[in-house]
């Protein structure tokens, strides 16, 4: 397990306090190697201080999420995408030397905290993330795990989404809804019920990845409601993102909302625990 830290842009943020958003993906880099930077050190330390960027010339505070890995997840070393109008780190550092990783999408692991970093650099947990039954404390809002994101876990005949607790020797199952709770299942939320077991008693922990084809751009799908498909483009460009009509989440993450019936070659992949990190300690 490794601790690392995902740099918030202002609109990333504003999901997370707003509506309880939990997904996790983008540049990471190791906690460590970032303690005590200035918002302004590590805004720079990414690329971001230019005018197209939110952050400005002299950042007040910067927000960011503080996660331990788990051995789901999928640390890879960025690689040469070609001309970008946002930044990209092909060599595997950030502009100031320090290592960086490009983390596949998945869901806030529990435990991870949301902490500001001031001018000084000194920093405040402003929330923690409870898990996928529980969310983000003090979030406004608060994201159900109906996504195909993140752990899931087969146990007792069931298979639903779930989280790693924080040793990562149990995982939180959760219940969406009030009919048919399973026996042990208790409320975490109105509509929602949770149960921890051990991963010991589990037939399998795993992430299921959903990707297609639409409009001949490669996509993940993230979610299916009613005709229409949430997806979030993979590897793209300018011209992707404008053809698609696709909206910036963060500089280069960027979703889409797709017809159903429009959406080919979709593929099905299950992610098995990879135990012991990518990411040096």
């Amino acid at each position: 397990m490794t601790v690392m830290d995902k740099l918030l842009v202002p609109a990333a943020m504003q999901r997370v306090v707003e509506q309880g958003y939990d997904h996790l993906s983008g540049p990471v880099v190791r906690s460590a190697d970032h303690q005590g930077r200035t918002p302004s050190e590590r805004v720079s330390a990414h690329g971001l201080e230019g005018e197209m960027f939110p952050f400005g010339p002299a950042p007040e505070h910067v927000d960011l999420i503080r996660f331990v890995t788990n051995p789901l997840m999928v640390l890879a070393t960025p690689t040469d995408v070609g001309d970008r109008p946002w930044p990209t780190y092909p060599m595997g550092f950030l502009r100031d030397a320090t290592p960086v990783w490009d983390l596949d999408l998945t869901r806030v692991p529990t435990g991870s905290r949301f902490v500001r970093v001031a001018a000084d650099g000194s920093e405040t947990v402003l929330s923690e993330y409870g898990g996928a039954a529980w969310g983000w404390q003090r979030a406004k809002g608060y994201f159900p795990p109906l996504h195909v994101i993140g752990p899931r876990a087969r146990w007792s005949g069931l298979d639903l989404p779930a989280s790693y607790t924080e040793d990562q020797q149990s995982v939180e199952l959760v219940w969406v809804g009030d009919d048919g709770v399973p026996e042990g299942f208790t409320p975490s939320r109105p509509r929602v019920h949770a149960r921890t077991v051990p991963v010991a008693e589990c037939e399998s922990v795993f992430e299921v990845v959903l990707t297609a084809v639409w409009r001949d751009a490669p996509v993940r799908v993230l979610q299916q409601a009613g005709s229409e498909t949430l997806l979030v483009l993979i590897d793209p460009d300018v011209d992707t993102v404008n053809r698609l009509g696709a909206v910036a989440l963060e500089p280069s993450v960027f979703h889409a909302t797709a017809p159903s019936d429009g959406i080919g070659a979709l593929t099905g992949v299950v992610r098995e625990p990879v135990f012991g990190s990518t990411v040096a300690e």
